[in-house]
This record gives C-alpha cells, sequence and structure tokens, in this order.
C-alpha cells in the first residue's frame, strides 16, 4: 500500500473527514485531497507530522513506497545543496570584507630577502622638501598561506643607522594559491652622510633576538 492509500485509510480509521485533517495539520482540503489520489506528496516536515497525527512510525508510512522515498531523498539533497550554497557563499563574503583591510604582520612568519639600499651621499638633509637619502628596495615574503605582505605599507624606522623595519599583510582564502606570497617593496629614509656603510644594520622592528637582516648597499653621486 503507498503513502496516498495509506493517508486515506488513517484519516478513515480515526473518523475524520479532509476538511478536519486539513484544518488539524493546518494545510487546505485540497492538499489532503492532493495526498490522497496522489497528484502531490507531502514533505519529510509534514510526514513527521502525520506519523504523530495518527501515531504510527514513519516506517510504516514510507514502507512500499519507493516514489515517495526518492522524491525525499532528492528534496534533503536539494536542500543540502542549498545549504552549502548558502555557506560557500558568506565565507566568500566575508573574505572579501576581510581582505580590503590589512593587519600588522607577523615578523616571525615573514622573510625578507634580496634588500638593496642605495645611498645617495651627497646629500645632507638640507632640502626642506626632501626627507631621504637612502631608498630600500627588498622582496618580502608571507611563510603563512593565508597572509600575503602589502608592498606600500613597509615602514622603515632609523636610530642613527640602525634601521627597522616594520610592514602589514592581507588575508585572503586565496592566498593559498599563490605559492610565492612574495612582494616587491620599495621605502626610503634618511640616513646620516656621516653613518658609514658598515656602521647599518637592518632588522625587524620589534624583534627581540639579535637577529639582522642581511643586504648590499651602494652608493650614488659619491
Amino acid at each position: 500500500m503507498n503513502l496516498s492509500r495509506k493517508i486515506k485509510k488513517l484519516r478513515a480509521d480515526h473518523h475524520l473527514t479532509q476538511e478536519q485533517l486539513a484544518e488539524k495539520l493546518q494545510v487546505s482540503r485540497s492538499t489532503i485531497s492532493s495526498w490522497e489520489t496522489g497528484r502531490s506528496y507531502p514533505d519529510l516536515e509534514m510526514v513527521i507530522v502525520l506519523c504523530d497525527c495518527f501515531h504510527v512510525s514513519l516506517d510504516f508510512l514510507l514502507r512500499e513506497d519507493e516514489k515517495m522515498v526518492r522524491k525525499l531523498n532528492f528534496g534533503l539533497k536539494q536542500k543540502k545543496m542549498l545549504v552549502s550554497v548558502v555557506v560557500i557563499l558568506a565565507v566568500l563574503l566575508i573574505n572579501t570584507l576581510v581582505s580590503t583591510t590589512s593587519f600588522q604582520a607577523n615578523v616571525n612568519s615573514l622573510e625578507l630577502s634580496n634588500v638593496n639600499l642605495i645611498r645617495d651621499i651627497s646629500y645632507n638633509g638640507e632640502n626642506p622638501d626632501r626627507d631621504w637619502n637612502t631608498t630600500i628596495h627588498a622582496d618580502i615574503k608571507s611563510k603563512n598561506v593565508f597572509f600575503k605582505p602589502v608592498a606600500d605599507d613597509l615602514l622603515v624606522f632609523n636610530d642613527n643607522g640602525k634601521l627597522t623595519v616594520q610592514t602589514n599583510w592581507s588575508f585572503s582564502i586565496f592566498n593559498i594559491f599563490d605559492t610565492q606570497r612574495t612582494v616587491q617593496a620599495i621605502q626610503s629614509v634618511f640616513i646620516n652622510q656621516h653613518v658609514a656603510n658598515d656602521a647599518i644594520t637592518l632588522k625587524w622592528h620589534g624583534d627581540k633576538s639579535d637577529k639582522l637582516i642581511p643586504f648590499h648597499i651602494s652608493d650614488i653621486n659619491s
């Protein structure tokens, strides 16, 4: 006996008219009629309500009605797919919003390489419109697969030739596909012309260790 016949028989066994059953289930009478004639099927939630109403098991109602079981399985798959799509869209939206913001990078997750300092030793700082005489070129790489350095956010702090660098990075789940996660950064700083090249040092800002970053230095206008 398929589901439509079982609903009709159970309604009759409980001495209910289609209108009375419809009122109990808060649906229209035509909906009950469609179920009993097989023109449509109740969804899984309504099947459970029918089980409670008639005090029967879910297995009893669905047994022998393969068409109904296939329909319910298809409906569940559609709901799972819909939930998956909503979750993916939510993750992409959050990722888009977060990726527009940069955060101070963790220096322990960064690598600084190919650092070149170019000093214009002819400039002594007398021009009020120019506050630099040394340009720093460097490659910055993130060891974190979800973060990428922001080249324009490179900062250089100078204490009489003792240089420290700091930068920001941005998060994106798509950074995982960027196997390099490297940017080329350029920044300028003023180093007193009386500071000798071999007296200049470079390290990460805030790094408590004594680890220095190697670099190459050259002069122009000497």
